[in-house]
């Protein structure tokens, strides 16, 4: 009976730490999927802008993210056109957030 248990008891830490990993393997492809389509909305953006010899603005660019007719987050984070760059609200602020972190130097 107890090496039962023993054995439920390991097999439960093994499916925990697969259920975690998992986890961070699907959080991982939707980060990268999301990186994915805002490089692609980036290029053809900005493509649209100089064929139509057009400046940028927030309504040409949620026009043209209305034309674009795809979901670019998985998670459907708010997709917009900051400094040159297609953002992401769920992905792209927190992978900034992260290299922040490690570019700054600690003071003691």
């Amino acid at each position: 009976m107890v090496e039962l248990v023993a054995v439920i008891a390991v097999l439960s830490i093994i499916a925990f730490i697969t259920v975690l990993s998992i986890g961070g393997i699907i959080e991982k492809s939707r980060r990268d999927v999301c990186d994915v389509n805002t490089a692609e909305v980036k290029r053809q953006y900005e493509r649209h802008l100089h064929l139509d010899e057009t400046e940028h603005s927030d309504v040409v660019f949620i026009q043209f993210l209305m034309d674009f007719g795809e979901n670019v987050c998985p998670l459907e984070g708010d997709i917009r056109y900051v400094d040159g760059e297609v953002r992401c609200s769920f992905h792209s602020e927190s992978a900034d957030d992260e290299g922040e972190d490690e570019k700054d130097v600690p003071y003691l």
